[in-house]
């Protein structure tokens, strides 16, 4: 799937949810979008290319809440907020590896880190327990079309 096709496909699942009633402050779409700067600096901190649809997502769609996903977003908007930045450096730093998005339960999904810390297209489901990676999408598109929109 291209960015074009995706984002027509997006139209269409916003469209259809437009007249949900949703409680007052709760949005389905968060859209903190990330600029070039933005990417620069995750790319410099973490020291590591990111794929470039996922770069390309950040900027046009955003991280943040995505219906049934939460994507951190590439910097976060308060200083105690988690971002990109600060989960993967932090603690819980998996290595080799640039956690996307939290599973809920520990795991996280991201990308794994390759030669000359590329960071590979697909995405891959980390499980805490057993410290393995399974591949979950063959590029990002695809894990937000089955896992933010539950479509494919």
């Amino acid at each position: 799937m291209n960015f074009e096709e995706f984002e027509a496909h997006l139209a269409s699942v916003r469209a259809a949810r437009s007249g949900v009633d949703l409680p007052e402050g709760f949005a389905l779409f968060d859209e903190l979008t990330a600029t070039p700067v933005d990417l620069d600096r995750v790319e410099r901190e973490l020291a590591v290319t990111l794929p470039a649809l996922y770069k390309e997502f950040l900027v046009r769609i955003g991280g943040g809440l995505f219906l049934f996903l939460d994507l951190l977003p590439a910097v976060a908007a308060e200083e105690f907020e988690e971002d990109l930045i600060s989960v993967n450096t932090g603690p819980l730093r998996i290595h080799d590896f640039v956690a996307v998005a939290p599973v809920g339960t520990g795991d996280w999904w991201g990308f794994r880190v390759a030669d000359h810390n590329r960071a590979s297209g697909e995405v891959y489901l980390w499980t805490h327990d057993d410290n393995e990676f399974l591949e979950e999408a063959v590029d990002f598109l695809e894990f937000v079309s089955a896992r933010g929109l539950r479509e494919g």
